[in-house]
């Protein structure tokens, strides 16, 4: 911004003439009056410290099933787009993570870069291994109350996508490929029972702490509805899946 700087205000001498019985004239001036003080500048304008991006997850966080992970995981897309040029950006996901492995690793990882942003995806390896969803409430509450760090860090949750459309679990239902649950693979009734279980948890987690939801349950049956965001193992999102869920974050963060 354009400084102004205010000038001193200049007092003319008045020149004055009398008569003497000598004939002789004098001249004098006014005494000058004192200088005004210029205004200080204006306060420079502080610089906004830059935004300090931390993700914490699992599998979709290091991207698995992108064809490039490290350049289309979707918290690179989302840092890309929906943060300004400034920020700086770690990803510390984990393929296989659940929420307790999350609290041992990568939450303390995170805190120590001193994140003012931080996204948390973690739910789907929990489910499947068995966890209930009272402990996993329990076990994603202590994570985000550590990663608000007091109120210091706005922190972005993703809740449970639908999966019992996904093609590796259809699979997985008749038998033909290998399952990633523990133990018997649950009827799509008692899945989505779990599902919404583990959503109505993170709702509470989220209200109790302050942080943002974002739901990608609300967007269906992705793998019905967008075939093509789906990875060719069947479970992950492919890229445009990956840019997808990027943009969900991006519009939780303007909410």
């Amino acid at each position: 911004m354009r400084r102004v700087a205010l000038g001193l205000a200049v007092v003319l001498a008045a020149g004055c003439s009398g008569g003497g019985g000598s004939g002789s004239a004098g001249l004098g001036s006014a005494p000058s009056a004192p200088p005004r003080a210029s205004s200080p500048p204006p306060a420079p304008t502080p610089t906004p410290a830059p935004i300090v991006y931390a993700a914490v997850g699992a599998s979709e966080t290091a991207g698995v099933g992108a064809q490039d992970p490290r350049d289309q995981a979707w918290p690179m897309v989302f840092y890309q787009t929906a943060l300004p040029p400034t920020a700086v950006f770690y990803s510390f996901g984990v393929p296989g993570a659940t929420t307790q492995a999350a609290l041992a690793g990568e939450v303390p990882a995170a805190l120590a870069v001193r994140p003012t942003l931080v996204t948390v995806w973690l739910n789907v390896n929990d489910l499947v291994a068995g966890v209930s969803a009272a402990d996993y409430e329990a076990r994603l509450g202590q994570l985000v109350h550590a990663l608000r760090q007091g109120g210091a860090a706005r922190v972005l949750v993703a809740n449970t996508p639908s999966l019992d459309r996904l093609p590796l679990y259809l699979a997985c239902r008749t038998g033909s490929t290998a399952c990633p649950f523990t133990g018997a693979v649950p009827a799509p009734a008692d899945l989505n029972a779990t599902v919404d279980a583990y959503n109505a948890a993170i709702g509470r987690v989220v209200q109790r702490e302050g942080a943002t939801l974002v739901d990608l349950h609300a967007q269906g049956e992705v793998p019905d509805q967008h075939p093509d965001w789906v990875s060719a193992d069947g479970f992950h999102p492919n890229a445009a899946g990956y840019a997808a869920i990027a943009a969900q974050f991006a519009t939780a963060l303007k909410s």
